[in-house]
């Protein structure tokens, strides 16, 4: 995800795409989108709804509102710290989508549901971290958002740096940033920097649990 991603093969791509008559595919409409979501990790907001725009003529609609649009926009809401909008993108039970969010899509929606949860404060956090588990088992990548969101709901800082460990070695350089800002202190300073440099806008603040979600993890 370097930064000059969006402006070199974005274009290429819109070339295609036009050149392809504007055709739905299962592959088009993903593409899209994460050039949508990487605007939107900078800020540039209506370079963003331009290419939503794309990606809802080009990948099929209900893929888009329930699978991979779902986690792109939610991961977008995060990184701007709007927990309770991306927990609301992704209100529907991962069974319940399943037939749009198929594959590694399923992995990810639940991986970050359990994870805007948490930073939610909704009561059912801790219960959809750990249900969220089965789901993604063999992804190495969405079990470390888990450990994140773990790391988070525990505020266990060890388990953060692990996590962001763990989404280095994998090749997700973006997750890993974002793990070293929650994780506070001169991490959090390599963490913006690592964003910088990939691009992006620094990440939200990590807000504590709602007391909703403290009550809850206390009465279990």
């Amino acid at each position: 995800m370097e930064p000059s991603w969006p402006a070199t093969r974005g274009a290429r791509f819109l070339d295609a795409w036009e050149h392809s008559g504007r055709q739905r595919s299962f592959v088009l409409g993903p593409a899209a989108a994460s050039v949508a979501m990487i605007h939107g990790l900078r800020d540039d907001h209506e370079a963003r709804e331009r290419w939503l725009a794309v990606a809802g003529r080009a990948g099929p609609v209900l893929d888009h509102r329930h699978g991979y649009g779902a986690v792109f926009d939610a991961m977008v809401l995060l990184h701007h710290g709007d927990a309770d909008a991306a927990l609301e993108r992704l209100a529907p039970e991962p069974d319940q989508v399943w037939k749009w969010v198929c594959w590694v899509w399923l992995h990810w929606y639940a991986a970050l549901r359990a994870e805007a949860s948490v930073l939610a404060g909704h009561p059912d956090a801790r219960d959809r971290v750990r249900d969220a588990r089965d789901v993604v088992a063999g992804n190495p990548v969405a079990t470390a958002l888990l450990e994140r969101a773990q790391a988070l709901l525990d505020s266990d800082r060890a388990r953060l740096l692990a996590a962001a460990a763990a989404l280095d070695a994998a090749g997700c350089r973006y997750q890993s940033a974002r793990t070293l800002v929650f994780a506070g202190d001169g991490h959090a300073a390599d963490g913006t920097a690592a964003l910088a440099g990939l691009g992006l806008t620094s990440v939200a603040a990590v807000q504590p649990p709602h007391e909703a979600s403290r009550t809850a993890d206390r009465a279990g």
